[in-house]
C-alpha cells in the first residue's frame, strides 16, 4: 500500500534490527523517525539507504532512558509531519552478565533503558496514537523473556516484563482501537552489540547449548521487519496483546 500517510517512530533504529524495520516501513511509504543514541554514523548510513530508494525519514538522537529526551523526539516528529501512528519499541541493552557480575547501578540502567524506555515512549506517543485510525504499538521482546537460560538474568527479567506490559497495554487501549503486540525475538544477525559485552565475544561453554547449531538458527533484521510491517498493516487489525515468537525454532531445542 504505497499511498501510506502514516508516520512511525522506531527506537534504536540506527543499526541492527531497528534499521531493518525502518527500511521496510519506509519502503512501504511510511515516514519514519530514525532514533539513535551513541552511533549517529550508522544512523546516517541507514538514512542514506532509505533516501536512495525514495523513502522519507529523519534522524533524532535521543537516549530512551531519559523521558525528557523521548518527549523532545516525539515533539520533533509532530512538528515535522503533524501526526504519529506507529511506535516500535526496539532500543534495548543486553549486558550479558552473570548474576554476581551485576551491580546495582548496571541493573538500574538496564531497567531504565529496556523497560523505562518502552514505558516512557508509549506515554509520549499515546496522545497522537489515539488520534490515528490505525494506531499500532510493537514491542520487540525476546525468547529470553519466557525460556530460562543460565546467563544474563537481568536482561531476561526486562524481557519478561515487556511481555506483561504488552498485554496490559493492549487491554487498556482497546477503546482507542490501538493494537499492541510483542515479538519474541531469538538470535538475530546484526553488526555488533552496543557496548561490545565481554560474553558476546567469549561465548563461554557454560552458556552454550551443544545441541543448537546457533549460526543456522539466527534470524535476519529483514525477517523482523517483515513481521513488524504485517503487525502494522490493516490485515493484522485483529491481532492484539499477542507475543509472536520469531526464532527459527531455537526455543524448541
Amino acid at each position: 500500500m504505497k499511498n501510506e500517510q502514516r508516520v512511525a517512530l522506531v527506537t534504536g533504529s540506527g543499526k541492527g534490527v531497528g534499521a531493518g524495520i525502518v527500511k521496510r516501513l519506509c519502503a512501504e511509504g511510511i515516514r519514519c523517525c530514525i532514533n539513535c543514541n551513541a552511533n549517529r554514523t550508522m544512523a546516517e548510513n541507514t538514512l542514506r539507504e532509505i533516501e536512495v530508494l525514495g523513502g522519507e525519514a529523519f534522524i533524532y538522537q535521543a537516549d530512551v532512558s531519559k523521558p525528557e529526551q523521548l518527549a523532545g523526539m516525539v515533539q520533533a516528529i509532530i512538528d515535522k509531519w503533524g501526526r504519529l501512528d506507529i511506535l516500535v519499541n526496539n532500543a534495548a541493552m543486553q549486558p550479558m552478565k552473570f548474576v554476581d557480575e551485576y551491580d546495582v547501578e548496571t541493573l538500574q540502567w538496564l531497567w531504565d533503558v529496556n523497560i523505562g524506555g518502552y514505558y516512557h515512549a508509549v506515554k509520549a506517543c499515546l496522545p497522537y496514537l489515539r488520534q490515528s485510525s490505525q494506531g499500532r504499538v510493537v514491542n520487540i521482546s525476546s525468547i529470553h523473556g519466557k525460556r530460562p537460560t543460565n546467563f544474563d538474568a537481568g536482561y531476561a527479567m526486562t524481557k519478561g516484563a515487556i511481555r506483561m506490559f504488552t498485554r496490559e497495554l493492549a487491554l487498556e487501549l482497546l477503546p482507542d482501537n490501538i493494537t499492541v503486540n510483542a515479538i519474541d525475538l531469538g538470535g538475530c544477525r546484526i553488526e555488533f552489540k552496543t557496548g561490545n559485552p565481554r560474553m558476546h565475544f567469549l561465548t563461554p561453554v557454560e552458556v552454550t547449548n551443544p545441541r543448537m547449531p546457533y549460526r543456522y538458527l539466527q534470524v535476519e533484521p529483514k525477517d523482523v521487519a517483515d513481521l513488524v510491517w504485517f503487525l502494522c498493516s490493516e490485515d493484522a487489525g485483529n491481532i492484539n496483546g499477542d507475543g509472536i515468537r520469531l526464532d527459527r525454532g531455537a526455543v524448541l531445542i
